[in-house]
């Protein structure tokens, strides 16, 4: 099971950012907002090191621009600089406390480095904030079927899809977690409704073949892994089912 989170990437042409001048003009120096929007064009593309680079340049700038905090926080950990990602996050979430974004970031962030109790943390102040945030309920719910606190993986799963009912990704783990605790019945039903809404969910095919065969008296199959953690891909990417890793990016309002 891994951990799925919703992408906002602002899409910005960076030209648009980029001053024209004669040859023989002076250079304008640009504002922290102007490194802010750059970086997130940069971000958008996949270039995470120019990314970084812009918004380095944008807190230099302004120390209090929180979006740029967070932003820089995104790019550090699409390379994998997670130590440095977090003490940027940290920044943001103590210049906005209120911005439940950043505080699932953050959260996303010490997933990476295996940091449980603090990812929880974020997560539970992320949803405090904003308690329909499906990705933190979600994330919440595959963290403690890792700690192996199946009841707690339900509670937060059952949110998860009762926040968003369209996602055949929760479906799915919420079935997992139900074959886990030997729910078989609700297991079914809810691998199902996944499959009913994506047909090339094969992952939630096999354990239902699996489950309607631990259904049969004198069957007795395995039951589905435990999951496994996320692994973020390049903003660049897109959406991929099941496995994409996305992070909240903003823009200066």
């Amino acid at each position: 099971m891994r951990r799925i989170i919703p992408l906002l990437i602002i899409s910005v042409c960076l030209f648009s950012l980029i001053p024209t001048h004669t040859i023989a003009s002076e250079p304008v120096e640009k504002s922290a907002d102007e490194h802010l929007l750059l970086g997130n064009a940069f971000y958008s593309f996949g270039l995470a090191d120019n990314a970084t680079r812009e918004y380095l340049l944008a807190v230099e700038k302004n120390p209090k621009l929180s979006d740029a905090w967070n932003n820089l926080g995104l790019s550090l950990t699409a390379q994998g600089k997670y130590e440095k990602a977090i003490s940027a996050l940290e920044n943001a979430t103590r210049l906005k406390p209120e911005d439940p974004e950043s505080w699932y970031n953050l959260g996303y962030t010490y997933g990476m480095l295996g940091k449980s109790e603090e990812e929880l943390a974020a997560y539970e102040k992320a949803i405090s904030l904003r308690p329909n945030m499906t990705v933190a309920w979600r994330n919440i719910g595959v963290v403690r079927f890792e700690q192996g606190n199946y009841t707690g993986a339900t509670s937060a799963l059952e949110k998860a899809t009762a926040y968003d009912p369209a996602s055949a990704t929760g479906w799915y783990y919420l079935g997992i977690t139900y074959e886990k605790t030997g729910n078989l019945t609700g297991a079914a039903t809810v691998l199902k409704q996944a499959i009913v809404l994506d047909q090339n969910l094969t992952m939630a095919k096999e354990r239902l073949t699996a489950v309607e065969k631990n259904l049969t008296p004198g069957t007795q199959v395995n039951q589905a892994s435990d999951p496994s953690k996320k692994t973020p891909l390049p903003a660049a990417m897109g959406v991929v089912a099941l496995s994409i890793s996305v992070f909240f990016c903003r823009t200066r309002k």
